[in-house]
Parts: structure tokens; sequence; C-alpha cells
């Protein structure tokens, strides 16, 4: 990205866009994607209701004349509506559109008159991404206006087009010199005028007395036409088709917001001026409208939360009241306040707008994700739509003062949530989970008032899930590349990765060849679909209960056709232990295992497990206990008074030195001999090894291969911040776990932090999903970390948690299953 100070120059001096205060956090650069199936969406009902108004706005004078009455009398009028010239073709037109919180599609607004917008889209499409809607739009927009032309003026080498506009207003003035910009390498030559600017000279409209105008492009409202000189004379040259003004003016009648409460009516009573496919596009598209009268004064008053009430001609956000915004006295006088106005007002159902995740442009170049309503500006050009803008607000109401804007684009994304929500579903939740407990002895359903296991599923596509699967394989060789050279430098390398002084020896000395005997790669796919491993957890990886046991319930539970990636991961893991023993028993006799935790309830089930599986070796005598009871005698580990052979450890390793307690098994576990998951795990679970891979590329240590992949999926990392690191960056402990400690770069951060690494932020492309407490069930956006179970050095399972934006311990767990 560029840094937004030069992008927003350019977007400035190169796409005509209006400067004011705060211009540098108008523009994103990060895209928004709708899924496909949204996106086909909105374009459908968009396209239907334009051809449903496109017809009521032909037949105004006959069949749908009652239309006339559900908006103001202005000046003009009467005379507009008395046109007998043929309807102008309607070059643009822009619906204000919003995404409510069960994924339907509304229409708030319809922009016929005067549409903005072009410049914004225009910008959008210039972004560089897959996916990306807009891209050709100009290009549209100038073939559209010359076809116009040209069916107008027929073949002239030169073609004066006047832009109405009020110069006063300086976005419209914009506007006049981005049109006359993007039209210079075509025979329209666009004539800015403004309302003192126009004059009529034999049956013809001139421009400033000189320039004879046949067309005229207007962003000039309607309903103040009497601003504009000569407009009578202006309207008979339209009417006797001497001029053509788009788009036409009695498109007001369907930019009115009484039009909406106009089509309810003709669907409530059922009228023949509609068919029945008209009817029910109309029903799931538009929110429920009438006009405000009397009778319904106190129904709005009593239900605030429901409504927002509008005056049918009202622009920019203004005249419109929002009933949630408004404490109740404050909205009984509002809308008393409004029942004695002469305007015609609409009550509305308030649409439900899901709040949806993007990212805002902030200080020194940051981007900062955010929570926000999308207000979706659809625009169409004659009966199709041709591209998309958004304007972002962390408000209810779009307010011109305070929005930004980004990118879109529409992506097939390689994962999804498939929702389980039946009337029983607490009922089948808890039978999944006592059979959890019975099965794993599995005790962790909750995370504070939440419950931990959904009973939705994350859906893998199969090419994300091959993808996943070979990023992980390559990425084990580059650490089996990587960690035996660290090993014989640790005195050099021990400082940069963390690992404490007493455990040098330790991590340096393991008679284990396995990578590891059980980790887990954390992988993230980022907004824009790509793949990147956030961390690898080598040493302590939980969840093991969830994707061996849980998954497998769920999936019999609910009858889930997708594949079980996890149906051979406790063979993989068993298979993992036993090669590590067979190595042990050449240097020594192995008899007693000691699995060993602290007595934290997910580390007691998780090493349950492990315990069962090495049990299922048929070889061995496990002894699952406490890592606080193990003992010392001579160099020999007991647990209690069992002399141990080898020990499973789910605990850090790191922590041996931190705790007085622990530091005695230091020395007899230094030999090599005892650990199953090996000390040199320590040196792949430090985060700062991700930049000791990425110092090293382009120093002939990897093959080129290597570098290209470590480019591609390794987030840039380095240990003090320099001129590669983004400025989108998250801090992380070396040793840290469950998402402890690590910060944005857009927090306020100590300047006092040790032993931290700096990260390129990975944008985390969120998924919607129901959540459900011990007191209500609510839907947000949750971030998903997809785990690769590795077993040696073998990808062998899978392991979702979704959460906030750093993972940590209060995240829920998702079955995933893989879509062939």
């Amino acid at each position: 990205m560029e840094k937004q100070i030069n992008y927003t120059e350019d977007v400035l001096f190169n796409n005509y866009m209006v400067s004011s205060l705060g211009e540098e956090y108008v523009h994103s650069q990060i895209p928004f994607y709708f899924d496909k199936s949204t996106y086909e969406k909105m374009v459908f009902y968009s396209e239907e209701i334009n051809r449903i108004s496109l017809n009521v706005l032909k037949n105004i004078k006959e069949g749908h004349s009652e239309l006339l009455n559900y908006f103001d009398d202005f000046m003009f009028k009467e005379k507009i509506f008395n046109l007998k010239c043929p309807m102008s073709p309607m070059f643009w037109a822009r619906y204000d559109t919003f995404r409510d919180v069960d994924g339907d599609i509304y229409f708030a607004e319809f922009n016929y008159d005067k549409p903005c917008g072009q410049k914004e889209i225009d910008l959008a499409g210039k972004c560089s991404f897959d996916g990306n809607i807009n891209v050709s739009f100009i290009n549209n927009v100038v073939k559209e206006l010359l076809k116009i032309c040209k069916e107008y003026e027929m073949e002239k080498e030169k073609i004066d087009v006047g832009f109405l506009m009020d110069p006063c207003h300086y976005e419209e003035l914009h506007h006049s010199y981005y049109f006359k910009h993007i039209l210079k390498d075509t025979n329209i030559n666009i004539v800015q005028v403004g309302p003192n600017n126009l004059s009529v000279r034999d049956g013809y409209v001139y421009a400033y007395s000189n320039f004879k105008l046949k067309i005229i492009l207007r962003l000039f409202p309607t309903e103040f036409f009497y601003e504009i000189s000569n407009i009578s004379e202006i309207l008979n040259c339209v009417d006797c088709g001497n001029l053509l003004l788009i788009n036409d003016p009695r498109v007001i009648a369907i930019q009115a917001k009484g039009f909406f409460a106009y089509l309810w009516n003709l669907v409530k009573s059922d009228s023949k001026l509609l068919s029945i496919r008209d009817k029910e596009i109309i029903t799931k598209c538009i929110p429920y409208t009438e006009i405000l009268n009397q009778d319904d004064i106190q129904d709005v008053i009593i239900n605030k939360d429901s409504y927002v009430v509008k005056s049918s001609l009202g622009r920019y956000s203004q005249e419109v009241y929002i009933g949630k915004l408004y404490t109740q006295e404050m909205w009984e006088n509002k809308i008393k306040t409004v029942s004695k106005s002469n305007k015609v007002h609409v009550k509305q159902k308030l649409i439900n707008i899901r709040q949806e995740y993007t990212y805002a442009p902030g200080n020194n170049n940051m981007n900062i994700p955010v929570l926000a309503f999308g207000n979706f500006g659809i625009y169409i050009m004659d009966y199709k739509v041709e591209g998309l803008l958004v304007r972002w607000s962390r408000e209810l109401l779009t307010n011109d003062d305070y929005t930004w804007m980004c990118p879109i684009g529409v992506e097939n994304f390689p994962v999804y949530i498939k929702e389980f929500n039946p009337k029983n579903r607490k009922e089948i939740w808890n039978e999944i989970i006592d059979e959890s407990v019975f099965k794993y002895n599995f005790t962790g359903a909750y995370t504070n008032i939440y419950e931990y296991i959904s009973l939705n599923s994350l859906i893998l596509k199969e090419c994300a899930y091959k993808e996943m699967l070979s990023v992980s394989s390559k990425f084990c060789e580059i650490l089996k590349k990587i960690y035996p050279y660290i090993q014989k430098e640790i005195e050099l390398f021990g400082p940069i990765l963390g690992i404490p002084e007493e455990l040098y020896k330790l991590v340096s000395t393991s008679c284990a060849t396995s990578l590891c005997a059980l980790g887990r790669i954390d992988f993230a796919i980022d907004n824009d679909g790509s793949l990147k491993i956030l961390e690898f957890n080598s040493e302590t990886p939980a969840g093991l209960v969830e994707a061996i046991g849980l998954n497998f319930i769920i999936k019999e539970k609910l009858n889930i056709q997708y594949q079980n990636p996890n149906v051979n991961l406790k063979e993989h893991i068993k298979k993992s232990f036993f090669n590590i023993l067979e190595e042990l028993k050449k240097i020594k006799k192995v008899k007693n295992i000691a699995v060993v935790t602290s007595w934290y309830y997910e580390d007691i089930y998780t090493s349950n497990l492990i315990a069962e599986i090495l049990k299922e070796l048929n070889e061995y005598s496990v002894i699952f206990g406490n890592i606080y009871d193990l003992k010392v005698n001579n160099n020999k580990i007991y647990l209690y008074g069992n002399e141990i052979d080898a020990i499973y450890r789910h605990y850090p390793l790191d922590w041996f030195s931190y705790e007085d307690e622990m530091k005695k098994l230091i020395d007899p576990l230094s030999s090599g001999q005892y650990l199953i998951n090996p000390g040199h795990t320590l040196i792949t679970q430090s985060k700062a090894l991700f930049a000791v891979i990425h110092e090293l590329v382009r120093k002939k240590f990897f093959s080129r291969d290597d570098e290209e992949f470590v480019l591609k999926y390794i987030p840039y990392t380095c240990l003090e911040p320099d001129n590669v690191l983004s400025f989108d960056y998250v801090t992380k402990p070396y040793l840290s776990r469950e998402g402890a400690g690590v910060m944005l770069s857009y927090d306020e951060m100590s300047k006092e932090l040790d032993d931290i690494v700096f990260q390129d932020r990975i944008n985390i492309k969120p998924l919607y999903s129901n959540i459900y407490s011990t007191m209500k069930e609510e839907s947000k956006y949750l971030f998903p970390v997809i785990g690769t179970y590795i077993t040696g050095d073998i990808p062998s399972g899978v392991f979702t948690r979704m959460g906030d934006f750093i993972t940590d311990k209060n995240a829920m767990c998702v079955a995933t299953y893989i879509e062939c």
C-alpha cells in the first residue's frame, strides 16, 4: 500500500476530490469483499426494483398518477409532469443499500435525480486487486453517455454537453471538472454551467449565450429548478425535443421517499398495476413504508426503536429521524414537530443494519480494524448495475462529515460458516457436551459465560485445505533445516530467540530427530483470501479433545456430510510418540512414562487424552499427574514414587527457568534422555524465529524456492522496526501463548517492552456467526484461526478457534470439515 498521505494527494489532484479537514482519513486502501451470493443478490434486487420503478414512471400520467400525491408540491411540479415528450434515457442512478443482521438486502432510498459517487467508484476501480467490481465502471460511464449523445445528436464531430450544477456546492463543481476530464478524449465537450448561465434563443438553450446545448447533464435538484434562470422556457425546449435533460426531471417521483410508501400501498391493496412477482420483490427488499399521518403518531412515538421518519423530498440525510438515536422525550417532541409540518413525511420500518468489519485510515499511515455500518451505493445505468461504492459510518445515520470509503470486491472466500440453529439447539448442545464429558473427560463447555463449543461448523474448501497441507509440509522442511543449525550456535541464537540461558543445554541436546512430537501451525486467511502462517505452537498445542472427539461427535450428531479432517489424527499422534520412544530406547530402558501438566482444567483433559494415546502403545506404564509433583533424587526423576524414564510435558519449557520449584528438573532433563516432546521445540516455538528466517532470506541459506515460500506465507517479522515493516504491525512477546501480550501498532505501547518481535499485521477475514451465552444469543464477526496439527513433520489434523482480532483464551471452538 502507498503511504496514506501520498494516496490522499493522488486522490485530491488526480481524482478531483474535494479537499477538507480530515481528508487523509476519507479513503481507505484496504478492500471490503462481498461473497458472490450476496453481491448477486444485490445486483438482482437492484435491477428488478429499477425495472419496476421505471415502469411506474412511464405510466405516471395514467395508471400511476396517484404517486404524485406521495411527495410535496413544488414550483414547476405541474409543468414538469405535464411534459409530453418521451422520457429521457436514465443515465445514472444510485440506490442506498444496506445488509441487515440476517444477511438480507434492503434499499433505504433511491437517488435518481442527481446521484453522485462517480469519482469515488472510479477511484475504487483503479485499485489493483482480484475481484475488483469497479474496474470497468468509468469506461462504461463514458460509453453510455457517448451512446446517448450519438442516438440523440446523431453523428457529430463535436458535441457540447452542458453540466448543470450549483458552483457554490464544491462537490458538484468538482464533479463537473471530473466529467470534463474523463471525456477529454471523446467528441463530447463538457460545458460547466450554473443556474444563471443558461438562456433560450429561437427555441434552443445556450450556455453563456455562445454554446448551443442540446444535451444537459444535471446535478441540480428538480425541486429547486425555480433557482434556474429561464427554467420555464428551458422546460419548453425539453418538451419540444430541442433539449435532452439527463436525468429526466420526472424521475423526482421515484426519487421521493414517498415512492416506497406508494409501492407498499400497491402491494397491500393487491393492485393489478403490479404483477405477483413484482409484489414479492418489493416485500423482500424495500422496508415497509407508509405516509405518516395523524393516526400513526402515537404508534411511532411508542415504538420509537422500530421506525425511521423521513421527509419525502429530503436530501443528504437531512430530515431523517431515527427513533433509536433519541431519548423517549426527545423523540416525542420531534415527532410532534414533524406532525405539524406541512411537508409529506413517511414512516419506515428501521432496517436492522449489520455492522460490517472493515478498516478505517488512522494516524501515521495505519489502518484501524473497526465495526461500521456500510451504506452501499449501487450505481445503475439504464437497466444494469455498473458499479458500487460504500460510505462507512460508526453511527446508524451516514454523516458526510465523518464517513470514509474503500474499494469493493467480490470473492469466493475459501472458508465459511455452516449454521446450525434449530429450536432444540440447546438440548442437542447439552447431549453433545454430555457425550464429550463421558468419553473424553471434557470439562471446557464454557469460556466465562459463553458456550465454548459451537454447533456451527467451519467449512474449509478442498483447495484451501490442500494448500494448507502443502504449506505445512514445506514449513516443516524449512524448520528442519534451521533448528539444528541454531542448536549448534545456541550461544549466539539463544538471546535472539528469548531462550533462558539455563535451558541452553536442554534445548541443544536431544536424542529425538523429529521436528516435534505434536505441534500445531496456526494459519489465518487474510482479507484478500491468502493463506498466512501466524505462528507455530511446537511445544504444548491444545485442542486435541476438541479435534479428535468433538469433531467426530458433532459430525455424527448433526449428520454433517462434509469430510472430517481429523479421522486419523489420533493414529498419527500415536505413531509420532512411537517413533520418538524408539529413539529413546536406543540409549536407555523405557518403562515408566509420566504425562504431566499444570492443574488448569483445559490442560488436564488435553493431557489425559495424550496419556490414553500413550497407553494404547501397550508397552509402557503411563502415569498421569501434576508437573509440580515431579521429584528429583540423584539426578533421576520420580512421580508418585515411580522412577520416570520418559516425560511428556504439557507445560511450556521456558517456565522451568522462571519457577523455583521447577528449576531442579533442568539438570536431569538436559541429558536429552527424557522428553518425548524434545527440548529443541522451544526454538521453533519462539516468535523470534520468524525474524531469523526473514533475516536469512537472500543470504544464501535458503534455496530460491524456500525464499519465495517465506515471502509468500510468513508475515514479515523483525526484532526492531525497519523500512520493510508495514505501518500496520503487531508486537508479540517471543514466548507468549494464547495471545498474551500481543499488541496492535495503533494502540498506545510502552516504550520499555523487551523480548518482542514486530510483525506485519495479517488482516484476518472475519466470519459472521451466532454465539450463545448463559444469558442471550447474539451475532457478531469472529476471526478464525485454523490450526494444522503436526506429528513429527506430517500435517495430521485441523483445529479452529474463533474469537477477537487477537485470539485469546476466550475464543470459541468451531468443528471444522472439508468441502470436497
